[in-house]
C-alpha cells in the first residue's frame, strides 16, 4: 500500500501545476531528511561524539511498464537505499533493496511481476574495505528474507582495473555470495568502455553468473554507444546476447536483440523518464521476431 501512495503521488508530476510542484518538492525533501536523520541516528546510537560528519545516503525508487508482441502487458517496482555511516566507521555502509535492484543480470528483457508482498528482499552491511592501487574489495554480510523466511549470507565484492588511459578503461568486477542454507552464487563482470568523443561512448559488458541451484550458468554481452545530449538527456543504442552453458559446455543462445534508450532527467536533478524500444528473438518462441516498448519512471533521493 505505501508503494502505491508514492506511485499516485509522483508518477503524475508532469501533470501538476506550479503550486502543486512546490508541494512534490516539500514531499521529497522531507523523505531525504528522513533518510539522513536515520543514518546519523544509527550513528549517534553506536558512537557518541560531537563529530559534525553526516551521512550521505542515496536511494531510488522506479516503476516500469513493457509490452512485447504476444505478451501480456508487464509491470515492475524497484527500489536500492544505501545509507553511509561514517561515524562507526568511515567506509561502512547500509544497503537495502529488492531481488530487481539486487540481480546484476538485470536488463529489463523481463519484468518481475511478483507482488512486494512474495518479493525476495536483501538487507546488507558493509563492513570493510580494502584498497592497493587498483585493486579493492569490499566484505560484509546480510539476510535474503521473503516473508518469514531470513537466510543470512557473507557477501564478498571486489574490482580490479585491468587497463586504463585517456580513451580506454577495462575492469573486472565479481560478486561471491554464500547462504547459510548452503546456496552460493558468483556474478564475474568484464566491462570495457571507450571514449570516441567527449559525449559519445562505446560499452562492452561481458556477465556470467553461476549459482549452485542452476541447471545452467548464464552469459550475458552487450555492445552499446552511448551519447551524452546534454546534462539531463543521453541516448543508448546497442545489440546483445543472453546465452546458457551446462556445466561450462554445451552453449545455448536464450534470446538476443537490439536495443535503445532515450534517458531524460526532465525535473531538477531527481527525477528521470527512460523509454527503451527493442527488437528481440527469444529461443522460447523458435527465434521469431517480437518488438518492445520499456517505460521505466524513477526518482532518486539524495542527500545535499
Amino acid at each position: 500500500m505505501y508503494f502505491k501512495k508514492l506511485i499516485i503521488l509522483f508518477f503524475p508530476i508532469f501533470l501538476l501545476s506550479n503550486d502543486n510542484l512546490n508541494v512534490f518538492d516539500y514531499y521529497h525533501e522531507s523523505l531525504c531528511s528522513v533518510l539522513v536523520n536515520t543514518s546519523n541516528s544509527i550513528d549517534d546510537y553506536f558512537i557518541e561524539d560531537n563529530l559534525s560528519t553526516s551521512s550521505t545516503t542515496y536511494a531510488e525508487f522506479s516503476t516500469l511498464v513493457a509490452k512485447e508482441s504476444h505478451s501480456k502487458l508487464e509491470k515492475d517496482i524497484r527500489f536500492h537505499l544505501r545509507l553511509n555511516l561514517p561515524k562507526i566507521q568511515k567506509n561502512l555502509r547500509l544497503y537495502f533493496e529488492d531481488e530487481s535492484s539486487d540481480d546484476i543480470l538485470y536488463n529489463g528483457t523481463s519484468l518481475n511481476e511478483e507482488k512486494l508482498d512474495n518479493r525476495r528482499y536483501y538487507l546488507r552491511l558493509e563492513l570493510f574495505k580494502y584498497v592497493k592501487n587498483t585493486f579493492n574489495v569490499k566484505l560484509g554480510g546480510g539476510a535474503r528474507f521473503r516473508k518469514s523466511t531470513l537466510v543470512p549470507y557473507f557477501n564478498i565484492r571486489a574490482n580490479y582495473e585491468l587497463y586504463s588511459d585517456n580513451k580506454i578503461t577495462s575492469q573486472v568486477y565479481d560478486r561471491f555470495r554464500y547462504y547459510s542454507d548452503g546456496e552460493f552464487e558468483n556474478s564475474l563482470k568484464v566491462n570495457s568502455i571507450y571514449s570516441m568523443h567527449d559525449n559519445l561512448y562505446i560499452v562492452l559488458k561481458n556477465s556470467f553468473y553461476y549459482n549452485k541451484y542452476s541447471l545452467y550458468e548464464t552469459l550475458l554481452n552487450d555492445l552499446s554507444w552511448i551519447r551524452i545530449l546534454n546534462d539531463k538527456q543521453q541516448v543508448s543504442y546497442g545489440f546483445g546476447l543472453s546465452s546458457h552453458v551446462d556445466n561450462f559446455q554445451d552453449f545455448k543462445s536464450d534470446y538476443y536483440y537490439m536495443h535503445s534508450t532515450f534517458h531524460h532527467l526532465f525535473y531538477k536533478d531527481w527525477v528521470y523518464y527512460e523509454v527503451s524500444p527493442s527488437i528481440l528473438k527469444r529461443e522460447i518462441n523458435n527465434f521469431k521476431t517480437s518488438y518492445r516498448l520499456l517505460f521505466n519512471f524513477g526518482i532518486y533521493f539524495k542527500s545535499k
